[in-house]
């Protein structure tokens, strides 16, 4: 995985995942990944700069609730992380 964008004009980052995340394990595997990225862009980037998390959960057949709760599993770690950074979350699907 590597940064899909930078935006140096609006600071912002965006990496685009594309994880199988239909099974708990699979979840568990996705979301400790997409926080080790998480860091190393916080680390390897201007400060403040926005990260933008985008995941392509096409043809998942995933429902909102379950990607509402991937994203707010995702939130809850990294607002533990004390990241200063605006991190987005986004799904294309």
């Amino acid at each position: 995985m590597t940064v899909e964008a930078y935006n140096e004009r609006k600071n912002e980052a965006t990496m685009v995942f594309n994880f199988d995340i239909t099974t708990e394990d699979k979840i568990k595997d996705a979301i400790q990944y997409v926080i080790g990225r998480t860091i190393w862009c916080y680390k390897n980037f201007p400060p403040k700069v926005k990260i933008i998390l985008a995941f392509d959960i096409r043809g998942q057949d995933i429902i909102v609730s379950k990607s509402n709760l991937f994203k707010n599993k995702i939130m809850h770690l990294i607002n533990n992380l004390n990241i200063d950074n605006k991190v987005s979350i986004e799904f294309l699907s």
